[in-house]
């Protein structure tokens, strides 16, 4: 065996265990599909109930991103501080909580301040779960596991609104709610048996830290260690949490935020005004859900096909033409006004770029940070991501409201994604390259024999 236990994850083949923490982290991210669309699911009807304007119903479909933004921000830290899966535990039952009360509102008001709790779970289990996950998935297969990972906000999505739209017609708004509260409350019996990551178990070195990874090889089916292995000395050096911001890392740090701001800030721009544009060009409500489904299939395949693509090419660079081709699809869909087969074709096209490209930022960022600070770094920059994700839809409630054309405000609110594409290409990875061309020198010469 390596003197590094953690070649057993790296190097090894995908065990039970190991594809036991991939599918939770997946149904978990399912939820958050699910949560996420659930507001622009039932908006049309909350509008037409309780006569709200565009501006108030932008700032509700912002109240849910913003509540994932502190939630990243502010929880994932507890992740390097008390362990991965304890956050991950008590975000998920901070899901429930928030969904089921968002269904006993009867205000704009009201459905905000839950909307806004249940963002604080969703924020804090997308971090820390994907920490979690990058920590155990096999080097070969890590990729495709984040990527799995990723698109199951587009699984959640689908199924959650397939149901959503019966459960709709049959019982009103609210009933989507109570679906997506007891769902995640029915999953934290698995998160509950989820191993607290080695990374971070080595990294804090705590009393019963052998112990702890001896617990880990024996669910992997691995021979227990006599000692723990050391730390290489500039990873231990690493100050948890505010290592983020060391020298070393402050470039990549800047980056991967700038990155997640641009790209979610037009991602949920389309994801959450779809529904009600639809409705508003002279669709149905049900029309308005179905284009959101079929975004969000498009995304699936998006997603798996990143996962592939990036063993090969790397995820840097896969996610530059991801996200400039991202940028293309939007400008499209937003050209088109009228016929309902053509706009949901272009709603699934973008979905395909859309969630494709959210899979690389998603597996780039793990590769960023060394384990002290890893969740720290994903809560940062995930955090800014949902800030600008609170910007999109506000935005475009704004830009809406003050009567621009479709594909004006479409191709306003797409230009970040350019921004996301030039930032991604020159992220530093902790143990790769950078892929900036060098700037030719002149060689040097040899003196004369």
């Amino acid at each position: 065996m390596s003197s590094d236990i953690r070649a057993t994850l790296r190097d090894g083949p995908m065990t039970m265990m190991q594809a036991g923490v991939v599918t939770i982290c997946t149904l978990l991210n399912m939820i958050d599909g699910f949560d996420v669309l659930a507001i622009s699911f039932t908006a049309p009807l909350i509008a037409k109930e309780w006569n709200v304007d565009p501006v108030s119903l932008g700032v509700l479909l912002s109240a849910g991103l913003a509540g994932m933004a502190a939630g990243s921000l502010f929880l994932s830290p507890l992740a390097d501080l008390v362990g991965r899966r304890a956050v991950v535990v008590l975000c998920t039952a901070i899901i429930s909580i928030g969904m089921l009360a968002s269904a006993a509102t009867s205000s704009v008001w009201a459905l905000s301040i839950f909307r806004l709790l249940t963002g604080i779970g969703v924020g804090g289990v997308l971090s820390s779960g994907n920490t979690l996950l990058s920590e155990y998935a096999p080097q070969r297969w890590r990729d495709l596991s984040i990527s799995s990972m990723v698109v199951g906000y587009s699984g959640g999505a689908i199924v959650g609104g397939s149901i959503s739209a019966m459960l709709i017609t049959l019982f009103g708004w609210r009933a989507a709610f109570v679906f997506g509260g007891l769902c995640s409350t029915a999953l934290i019996p698995a998160v509950l048996r989820l191993p607290e990551s080695l990374d971070f178990i080595l990294a804090r070195n705590g009393k019963n830290a052998l112990a702890q990874v001896n617990d880990v090889m024996r669910r992997l089916g691995t021979l227990p260690v006599e000692k723990l292995p050391e730390i290489p000395r500039e990873e231990a050096a690493t100050r948890t949490v505010l290592g983020v911001f060391a020298p070393r890392f402050r470039a990549g740090t800047a980056l991967i935020c700038i990155s997640f701001f641009m790209l979610m800030l037009s991602f949920y721009f389309v994801l959450s005004w779809t529904p009600k544009n639809l409705v508003d060009l002279g669709f149905s409500v049900s029309e308005g859900i179905y284009a959101s489904v079929l975004l969000n299939a498009g995304g699936i395949a998006g997603g798996l096909l990143f996962g592939l693509l990036a063993r090969r090419a790397g995820a840097r660079r896969v996610s530059a033409w991801l996200l400039l081709a991202l940028f293309l699809s939007i400008l499209a869909y937003g050209a088109l006004n009228q016929g309902l087969v053509p706009l949901m074709s272009a709603a699934t096209v973008s979905g395909f770029f859309l969630i494709g490209s959210m899979a690389s930022l998603y597996s780039i960022v793990p590769q960023i940070f060394p384990a002290r600070v890893r969740n720290t770094g994903t809560g940062l920059a995930i955090g800014f991501g949902r800030l600008g994700a609170v910007a999109g839809p506000w935005l475009g409630g704004v830009l809406i409201n003050a009567g621009w054309q479709r594909f004006s405000y479409y191709a306003v609110l797409a230009l970040p994604i350019l921004v996301a594409a030039l930032a991604v290409r020159r992220i530093p990875l902790l143990d790769q390259p950078t892929e900036i061309p060098q700037t030719r020198t002149t060689p040097e010469l040899k003196p004369a024999e």
